[in-house]
């Protein structure tokens, strides 16, 4: 499972994995039999397609709810990977220009945006389904990168589309965070 999960953090989620040579996209056509609203190919949005997929799934409740349980069925000596660790690697795969401090560019936006999405949605109203000890994982994660962009944001020198996500992101993530908590059924 880590594996798993480190080759989706080092490929999947990160920048360089989608860097197409300029003159292969522009060859890049489209099916004119199927007769599409917008006639460009758009890589951005095929490669956000492919992510959000997998955040999808790594984002599920039965996802969550079985790493959780994964320590009780466990053998002795064996280390289970821990939603914390889930959580913790996908933040910091995805949001790893806050660290490093530098641009951010439109293929990372997009992906940063739909885990925001995927995040801020999971504290305003949580899934009935989504396990107590999840939802706690996840209000811990938004806090830890909400640390992460307030002093990202901070920082000067940066593109102003970079510090324009960096600000509406922070932004996104404490209304989220100070929203009240929907519960199901209360």
């Amino acid at each position: 499972q880590r594996e798993a999960l480190k080759l989706i953090a080092d490929s999947l989620f990160q920048p360089a994995s989608f860097r197409f040579k300029p003159d292969f996209v522009s060859r890049i056509g489209i099916d004119h039999f199927d007769r599409p609203r917008n006639p460009d190919v758009s890589i951005a949005n095929g490669v956000l397609n492919v992510q959000k997929a997998a955040l999808d799934a790594l984002y599920d409740d039965g996802v969550a709810a079985r790493l959780i349980g994964a320590g009780e069925k466990a053998s002795a000596g064996a280390k289970p990977l821990p939603l914390a660790e889930v959580y913790e690697t996908l933040r910091e795969a995805i949001w790893s220009e806050l660290r490093t401090g530098g641009e951010i560019p439109r293929l990372r936006r997009n992906l940063q945006r739909e885990h925001l999405l995927r995040v801020a949605n999971a504290l305003v109203k949580p899934s009935a389904t989504l396990p107590a000890d999840a939802r706690a994982l996840q209000r811990d994660s938004a806090k830890s990168l909400q640390a992460g962009l307030r002093t990202a944001a901070a920082k000067g020198g940066l593109a102003k589309e970079t510090r324009a996500h960096l600000k509406e992101s922070l932004i996104t993530l404490e209304r989220a965070l100070s929203a009240s908590l929907l519960r199901a059924g209360a």
